[in-house]
């Protein structure tokens, strides 16, 4: 709008200027030049502002739609990180009762090695018994048999 002023004022300053020159129709050749440049210009200048008007709406539009797009990701990163932490808490909770279950396990064969060993050791102290008690017996009835066997030896001798 200022520009459509100044270029007003500066035809009409020109005009006055050479208003009063000796040719009259030159006078009115430049006046004419000048309003078809004033005219020229002036399209000129409404066709810029409406190409001002248009960007400015357009880019409007973009940012709308920009900020639309962002609180859109926004929401859908909102919803990610939610999920996310839901799995994770799913997860701790599964972890947690694995780590217990492994432990029961663990006790459990902690208890049956321990169940064992001492089977084993019963199972040892009953074997070593059962062959000091195997022991003595065979020693028992060889030492009879070899007493038996001796006193036989020693009336065949005596009977001869």
């Amino acid at each position: 709008m200022s520009r459509l002023l100044i270029v007003t004022l500066f035809l009409t300053a020109f005009s006055c200027a050479f208003g009063q020159t000796k040719n009259p129709e030159d006078a009115l050749q430049k006046i004419e030049s000048l309003k078809t440049q004033n005219r020229a210009l002036t399209s000129r200048v409404t066709e810029s502002e409406a190409e001002i008007f248009a960007l400015k709406s357009s880019i409007s539009e973009l940012q709308e739609r920009t900020q639309a797009d962002i609180r859109k990701a926004q929401e859908l990163q909102a919803q990610n990180e939610r999920a996310m932490n839901i799995a994770l808490d799913q997860f701790s909770v599964k972890f947690e009762e694995q780590n217990k279950l492994v432990a029961g396990v663990q006790e459990e064969l902690s208890k049956k090695f321990a169940d064992q060993l001492v089977f084993a050791g019963l199972a040892f102290v009953a074997l070593l018994i059962t062959f000091v008690i195997m022991s003595k017996s065979g020693t028992k009835k060889a030492l009879q048999q070899n007493t038996a066997s001796w006193n036989s030896f020693q009336e065949h001798m005596l009977k001869k």
